[in-house]
C-alpha cells in the first residue's frame, strides 16, 4: 500500500514538472533569439515587400501596353497613343481617321510622308480616351508605390508610344530612348523607382537605387523588363 502511494506521488511530481512554465532564464534566451532574428531578417523582409510592390506596378504597365496594342490589332482603333508619365494619358484614332491621314493616296499630310505622330492633343484625328486611362501612376496617388521616369522634373517629361498594326509610326518629338543590346536598335524607355528611396528628381535612368526597373519598348510594343543591379550599377534583363 505504501509502495503504491509512493508511485502515485512520483507520477504526480513528474506531471507537475511536465506542466511547469518557462523559467526567467528560458524566457530571456527566447527573447534574445527573437531579437537577433528581427535584426537580421526584418530588413530583408521589408526590402522584399518593397520590391514586390514596385514589380507589381511594372507588370501592370506591361499588361496595359499589351491591351492597347491588342485593341489596335483587332481593328477597334486605327492608332492608339499612350503618354507614359505620372497621370498618364491615352488618345485613340478611329480606323477611318487613320486611313485619311496615313493611307489615303490623296493625303499630302507630313505625318504620312514622315511616318510620324504628334501629341494627341495637337494632331487632328486623335481623341482623348479617358475611359482607357485605368493605369494610375500618379505622384499623388496613395495606391501607387512608384515614381516613374520620364516625368515633369525632366526633359522629355513622358514616354509617348504611337501604336499601330505595323509599327511604322514614330513619335515625332523628343524621346527618351535606349539601345537594345540584342538588336542594336533604339527603343523607347520607361523607368520605375520606389517611393521609399527616391523622388521625382532622383528617379532617372542613370540613378543607382534598390528596387529600380526599366521597360524597353520597341516599335511593335514588344516589351523587355530590366532590373537594376545596384551592386554592379547595371541593368539585368529579367523578362522579354
Amino acid at each position: 500500500m505504501i509502495h503504491l502511494q509512493i508511485q502515485e506521488q512520483d507520477k504526480h511530481l513528474k506531471l507537475e514538472k511536465r506542466h511547469k512554465g518557462f523559467t526567467l532564464l528560458e524566457l530571456l534566451v527566447v527573447l534574445a533569439v527573437l531579437g537577433v532574428f528581427s535584426v537580421i531578417a526584418y530588413p530583408n523582409i521589408s526590402s522584399w515587400i518593397t520590391d514586390r510592390e514596385v514589380k507589381k506596378e511594372v507588370y501592370e504597365t506591361v499588361a496595359f501596353i499589351k491591351e492597347r496594342k491588342a485593341e489596335v490589332t483587332s481593328g477597334k482603333y486605327g492608332m492608339t497613343q499612350i503618354v507614359l508619365k505620372p497621370n498618364l494619358e491615352v488618345y485613340t484614332m478611329s480606323p477611318q481617321n487613320f486611313f485619311n491621314t496615313y493611307q489615303d493616296i490623296s493625303s499630302n499630310s507630313s505625318y504620312k510622308s514622315n511616318r510620324q505622330c504628334d501629341y494627341g492633343y495637337r494632331q487632328s484625328g486623335f481623341q482623348r480616351n479617358r475611359s482607357l486611362e485605368t493605369l494610375k501612376l500618379s505622384v499623388s496617388n496613395n495606391d501607387s508605390e512608384v515614381h516613374v521616369y520620364p516625368n515633369a522634373a525632366h526633359n522629355p517629361s513622358s514616354t509617348t508610344l504611337c501604336i499601330t498594326k505595323d509599327g511604322s509610326i514614330k513619335f515625332m518629338r523628343l524621346r527618351k530612348t535606349d539601345r537594345d543590346p540584342a538588336t542594336n536598335q533604339n527603343v523607347d524607355m520607361f523607368v520605375f523607382c520606389s517611393k521609399s528611396n527616391t523622388n521625382q528628381n532622383t528617379c532617372k535612368f542613370n540613378a543607382n537605387f534598390d528596387h529600380m526597373y526599366k521597360l524597353n519598348i520597341d516599335s511593335f510594343q514588344n516589351v523587355k523588363v530590366y532590373k537594376k543591379n545596384k551592386n554592379k550599377n547595371s541593368w539585368i534583363k529579367i523578362d522579354g
